[in-house]
């Protein structure tokens, strides 16, 4: 019999004396909520009771400080819900007068532009109607209805001296920009941004994206509510742009009236805000550019906090609210109970403070760096965090380690460099599509179906998994990011998330270092008594969408368009081409234009490409001895 010993650091067991073992009770991690709800309520009594005998002259201060953050909050709350609300306006527009610009919009065909400006209404259901009036004042557009259906608007513009005057400013404006609130045939109020559209330098007409005002009111709304005061914006001094009362449909508009004036909205405050006097001593305390105001209405006393807008048309809006100054007074009263605390006990508070502060922080620092770590995708270097005495932190511990774990499984699915390049650009976790110049590669073994004959599953996925590491490599190398696998296909891109010059050089010396590597690689293979490998590569540049391609639930980090299409037809063409080289690639022209003379080419011919409207100018790419391959 063969007697394994025992393990390193493991005891022999107890030699059984018959006494009966004798086991203490084992007490368990004392729960973190039960010794921060002790330690904080010992110390926020303490520090309340030293807060609390402030001079009185402080007091005041602090109050109307906590009243300003409040309104604060608010005007912050609204300014932010209007930037959400009217920003699909300015990046709708931006897209349109791109295209059209670009020439991607086809202006003499109507049917597909009537579909664009229903594509484009579908996407933001914060947008009413989105126009385009020509100079010659042709107008076509389309706009939503109260049935949740849209309605075709191709009637000329009437050019009265008002409508030439505003196209006479929009034919030398550089940006689009925001005019006056109008009052619409549909009976309602909207806010309008005006894209002037220009082709090839010249002026050919103005964009117009319109939203509906009660939306604005829905939103000052809901920001008044979350802390009970009453938000407003107005246009101006007199007009009132939103208002809690102004979120239902308003009688009395008219074209010449597009705004509830502010001594119509039925708000009594709101109504005398310019009779009220600035408050002493609060000048700019209350941020930059906010303004604190006091009324007296003779029975009740109010405090206005407002801030002027100047982002959105020629008019400023102001954003505030109003609150009733009882609730200052109420607080100043609870305040002047306060008595006198002494300095022992705030000590004794602050000592407490710091005694809890370094127990607890100890493990939480220890997190925090380890979460560093992990944000900068450095597993490898991340340590497994030790068991604590506190429970809680003791289950952060565990569920830490089991997230690494998790995260140090899942890391080989991920590309690494891709979500470097994202967390570096600090962007929102969903990425906005956009479109990019790209340089896009294509790879394909030939004959790769024959040579899998013979060959079982697990053969079949180690060969692949080889030869993707090797081409996947010199496109890392390149500063590529591979972007997907389809079969024995490799699709990588150039140019994204980070902009990079030298796109087409790079995406070329991959494709080169690729053909040098498989050489290397088939020198290996024939003496091994196994078949070489050879592949075609395609590549091409142009325009893609980039960015986040999905639904909620399963979202990719990819390209689509044209150019990919291009990329992977080039590639196919390769079976016309090939010569029996190692690696067969071909370039399209936007690609070869882009290269220096340190690269060889010729040129193959132009090739009719399905997708394509016209051919499309064919290289081949030669190694040459002027631009060795990066070694991958």
């Amino acid at each position: 019999m063969t007697v394994q010993p025992l393990p390193a650091g493991q005891e022999s067991p107890p030699a059984k004396t018959g006494a009966v073992p004798t086991h203490k009770p084992r007490i368990g991690p004392v729960p973190f909520s039960a010794l921060l709800a002790v330690s904080v309520g010992i110390l926020v009594l303490l520090a309340v009771m030293a807060v609390l005998a402030i001079q009185w002259r402080a007091s005041i201060q602090n109050t109307f400080s906590l009243l300003n953050e409040q309104a604060v909050l608010i005007i912050e709350r609204i300014e932010s819900g209007i930037d959400d609300h009217l920003e699909p306006a300015a990046e709708l527009a931006d897209f349109v007068a791109h295209r059209v610009e670009n020439g991607a919009l086809d202006l003499e065909n109507r049917e597909a532009m009537i579909a664009e400006l229903h594509g484009t209404l579908a996407g933001s259901p914060q947008i009413q109607a989105v126009i385009l009036v020509f100079s010659d004042w042709r107008r076509l557009g389309v706009a939503r209805e109260d049935d949740a259906k849209t309605r075709l608007i191709d009637t000329p513009v009437s050019p009265d001296p008002e409508i030439r005057a505003a196209m006479a400013e929009l034919t030398v404006a550089e940006e689009a920009f925001w005019g006056e609130p109008l009052y619409t045939s549909g009976r309602e109020t909207i806010i309008n941004l005006r894209q002037p559209l220009r082709r090839n330098g010249a002026f050919i007409g103005v964009l117009v994206v319109a939203i509906t005002v009660p939306a604005l009111s829905e939103i000052v709304t809901q920001a008044g509510d979350l802390f009970g005061a009453t938000a407003f914006i107005l246009y101006g001094r007199d007009e009132v742009l939103a208002h809690p009362y102004l979120i239902s449909a308003q009688p009395g508009l008219s074209e010449d009236n597009p705004l509830v004036e502010r001594d119509r909205v039925g708000d009594l405050v709101l109504g005398s805000i310019w009779e009220a006097q600035p408050v002493p001593g609060f000048e700019g305390a209350a941020g930059e550019n906010v303004e604190v105001l006091g009324l007296d209405l003779g029975d009740r006393e109010y405090v206005f906090i407002y801030k002027w807008l100047e982002d959105y048309g020629k008019v400023p809006w102001a954003l505030g609210t109003w609150v009733p100054a009882t609730d200052v007074n109420a607080e100043m009263r609870r305040l002047a109970l306060s008595g006198a605390a002494g300095l022992t006990v705030l000590l004794l508070a602050i000592v407490a403070a710091v005694l809890l502060g370094r127990f607890v922080a100890k493990p939480i620092i220890r997190v925090a760096a380890s979460a560093a770590k992990v944000g900068d995708l450095e597993l490898e270097n991340v340590e497994r965090l030790p068991a604590s005495g506190i429970r809680e932190l003791n289950e952060q511990a565990r569920a830490f380690n089991a997230m690494l774990a998790g995260l140090q499984s899942f890391e080989t699915y991920v590309p690494r460099n891709l979500v470097t390049r994202l967390i570096r650009q600090e962007g929102e976790p969903r990425v906005r599509s956009r479109e990019r110049d790209l340089t896009i590669l294509f790879t394909d073994i030939v004959g790769f179906t024959p040579m899998c004959e013979g060959m079982s599953a697990g053969q079949v996925a180690d060969f692949l998994n080889e030869h993707f590491a090797m081409l996947g490599a010199c496109v890392e190398a390149e500063g590529g990011t591979v972007d997907k696998f389809i079969g024995d296909a490799l699709m990588a891109f150039w140019g994204a998330p980070d902009k990079q010059k030298g796109r087409a050089l790079r995406a070329c010396r991959a494709a080169l270092a690729m053909a040098e590597t498989l050489e290397s690689d088939n020198a290996r293979r024939t003496g091994a008594g196994l078949p070489p490998i050879r592949i075609r590569v395609g590549i091409h540049t142009g325009p893609v969408v980039v960015g986040n391609i999905g639904w909620p639930g399963r979202i990719n980090y990819t390209i689509v368009g044209d150019t990919v299409n291009t990329a992977q037809r080039l590639e196919m063409l390769g079976k016309e081409m090939d010569r029996g080289d190692a690696a067969t690639i071909l370039i399209s022209g936007e690609t070869a234009e882009r290269l220096d003379d340190a690269f060889r080419i010729e040129r193959v011919g132009s090739f009719e490409i399905k997708g394509k409207a016209e051919a499309v100018e064919v290289y081949r790419l030669l190694p040459a001895q002027t631009v060795p391959p990066r070694a991958c």
